[in-house]
């Protein structure tokens, strides 16, 4: 996360991607600090050597930790070219990342967005994002807005509204729930007016019944 920041912030390789952020997104430099937000280069290689060559770490272990990928006998970078969000759990620790394209329409039709595979310490279905820093405001608000990506969690939380948190698409799970629970009275949904967003927040908010636990919609 550091070395992402690092290239982010400092580099020279990250110079069209801190333009994006700070000037296309209005993000502010202590913002993106606060998110630890970064950026992989996209020679396809930068981290791996930089962890292998100059960390001493083991090929296996940025395999493991959903890093890197072997290519033939090649080891390259899992994230290239791509804006950087470290995951936090809720204690914390970064236990994944995921990686936002930079172009506005991504080549070969891929991703926008890609994720950290599944790890040991990763599982998406337990995992919301932003809630290492929501938690207390989440507390003090008795309730916790629920969003889609991670822009949506730092936009909101640069103006203020800091008990916000999002589930990374709009599959809510019942292990996200069981967590929220431990923090919030009432989940307030601000998912995208489109029609998968508005039949997932109907999905969701019958499990959310079931936990006893009050929903509601935010009409933008």
């Amino acid at each position: 996360a550091n070395f992402y920041h690092f290239l982010l912030t400092s580099h020279p390789a990250g110079t069209q991607a801190r333009t994006y952020v700070t000037e296309t997104r209005a993000i502010s430099p202590a913002v993106v600090n606060t998110f630890l937000l970064g950026f992989a280069p996209g020679n396809g290689t930068a981290l791996t050597d930089f962890l292998v060559k100059k960390k001493g770490y083991k090929a296996e272990d940025l395999i493991d930790a959903g890093l890197a990928i072997r290519r033939g006998t090649r080891l390259v970078d899992f994230f290239r070219n791509r804006l950087i969000f470290p995951i936090f759990d809720v204690r914390g620790n970064i236990i994944a990342f995921s990686g936002r394209t930079l172009s506005p329409d991504p080549p070969a039709g891929g991703p926008k967005y890609i994720n950290t595979k599944e790890t040991l310490v990763y599982h998406k279905r337990d995992t919301l994002y932003g809630l290492n820093l929501a938690k207390d405001s989440i507390r003090d608000e008795h309730k916790v807005i629920l969003v889609e990506g991670e822009f949506d969690v730092i936009s909101s939380f640069k103006e203020g509204i800091k008990h916000i948190v999002a589930i990374k698409g709009t599959a809510l799970t019942e292990s996200q729930i069981k967590v929220l629970k431990r923090y919030a009275e009432k989940i307030q949904f601000c998912f995208d007016k489109d029609s998968a967003g508005e039949e997932a927040q109907k999905r969701s908010i019958l499990m959310i019944e079931k936990e006893n636990i009050l929903a509601s919609v935010i009409i933008l």
